[in-house]
C-alpha cells in the first residue's frame, strides 16, 4: 500500500503560531502538537514534542515510551525555565504506520480521524474536564503536566488501514472552528488534491472571528 503524508499550518487570528507538525514519509511518522493555551512558551513546547519524536523514535519500536520520555523532557524544561513551575505544555497526537497498521499515540485534545471516503471516525478521546471556576473545558493530560500532582494519560492503540482511506490529524483550531459536515464535504470533494485541500481547510477555519491556530496532517492510503 502506498502511504503519503501532507501537512499545513496557519496562524489564524493569534499573534503567534503555537502549533507544530511532523510529516516524515521516509519512516511513515506523522504528528500534530498544540502548545497549551494560557501557558508559557507553547510554541517551544510543541516544537520540542515533534522534533523530539522524530529524533528519538526508532522504527519498529512502540510510540508510547517515546511519548512518555517527551513528557518528562517538556516538564523538565518547564521547571527549569519557568521558575520551578510547570507552566509550559503541549498536546501531541502521533502515528507511525507499518504495513497496513496505524499505530496511534495521543495526549491532549488534538485529534486523529479516519476518513473512509464518506464519513469521519474519531480515533482519539479529548483529555479534558469541565472546570467550574473557569466554566470551560480544561486539559487533563498533556506533555509538560506536573506528574507530581496529576497523572499523565496516554492513549495508545493500533487500527487497520485500507486503500482508499485517509488519516487526518489536527489541532483543536480545526474541529472547533469547522463542523464535521464541512470537513467531510471538503474531504469528499478535494481528496485528490491533498495539499490544496489542507490549505482550503486551514484558511476556511481561520475565517472564524478570533480564530485559533490551525494545523492539519493528512495521510493517504492508496493502492500501489
Amino acid at each position: 500500500m502506498k502511504i503519503t503524508g501532507y501537512g499545513y499550518s496557519v496562524i489564524g487570528g493569534r499573534e503567534t503560531n503555537q502549533d507544530s507538525f511532523l510529516v516524515d514519509n521516509k519512516v511513515k511518522l506523522y504528528a500534530v502538537a498544540d502548545g497549551v493555551g494560557g501557558g508559557l512558551r507553547g510554541e517551544e513546547a510543541s516544537k520540542m514534542a515533534v522534533d523530539g519524536l522524530q529524533k528519538k523514535y526508532i522504527p519498529g519500536e512502540l510510540l508510547k515510551p517515546v511519548i512518555t520520555q517527551l513528557a518528562d523532557d517538556v516538564l523538565k524544561e518547564a521547571l527549569e525555565s519557568c521558575n520551578g513551575q510547570a507552566l509550559m505544555g503541549t498536546t501531541l497526537t502521533a502515528v507511525q504506520l507499518t504495513d497496513n497498521l496505524i499505530h496511534l499515540c495521543h495526549v491532549g485534545d488534538s485529534r486523529a480521524y479516519l476518513f473512509d471516503g464518506s464519513a469521519l471516525q474519531q480515533l482519539t478521546e479529548d483529555h479534558e474536564f469541565f472546570d467550574e471556576e473557569s466554566k470551560g473545558a480544561v486539559l487533563s493530560s498533556y506533555l509538560g503536566l506536573d506528574t507530581r500532582v496529576h497523572q499523565l494519560t496516554v492513549l495508545e492503540e493500533s487500527i487497520e488501514a485500507k486503500p482508499g482511506q485517509a488519516l487526518l490529524l489536527c489541532s483543536d483550531g480545526l474541529y472547533k472552528q469547522m463542523s464535521e459536515m464541512q470537513l467531510v464535504t471538503h474531504l469528499r470533494n478535494h481528496l485528490s488534491e491533498p495539499q490544496k485541500l489542507l490549505e482550503q481547510l486551514c484558511h476556511e477555519a481561520s475565517k472564524v472571528e478570533y480564530s485559533d491556530n490551525i494545523t492539519i496532517v493528512l495521510v493517504l492510503f492508496e493502492n500501489p
